[in-house]
């Protein structure tokens, strides 16, 4: 018998096992990728939302007219976020303390920020 060209079935299953478990290596990556995507946008969009909030607070406190007047607590949300404030007047500025609380890959995610403003 002559040498025939060509594959033989079982080298053409070995290669197609072998494809088979690189597509599945790949698309698990991809997956990975597109989960840690989908958490830094709505780490993004918390932290969005926080700075608004912090800009409307500093809004009000400068119609009031004075920086060191304690606002009291707050809250606001927006989007799918939701922040929550306290201010408490401190030897020389305010204290402020914002909870942003905003959809996470399994649950909320809860974020504490601590600001210092100083008086003028």
């Amino acid at each position: 018998m002559g040498a025939r060209a060509g594959f033989t079935t079982v080298e053409g299953l070995v290669a197609i096992v072998l494809l088979s478990l690189a597509a599945l290596g790949a698309a698990g990556s991809m997956a990975r990728s597109a989960r840690i995507l989908g958490v830094a946008d709505r780490n993004a969009a918390a932290a969005r939302a926080t700075e608004r909030a912090m800009e409307q607070l500093g809004a009000q406190l400068r119609a009031a007219g004075s920086r060191c007047t304690a606002g009291g607590p707050g809250a606001g949300a927006y989007g799918e976020t939701v922040i929550s404030w306290t201010a408490v007047t401190a030897t020389g500025g305010l204290d402020f303390t914002f909870v942003t609380v905003h959809p996470a890959y399994q649950g909320n995610r809860s974020d504490t920020l601590w600001l210092f403003l100083p008086c003028r």
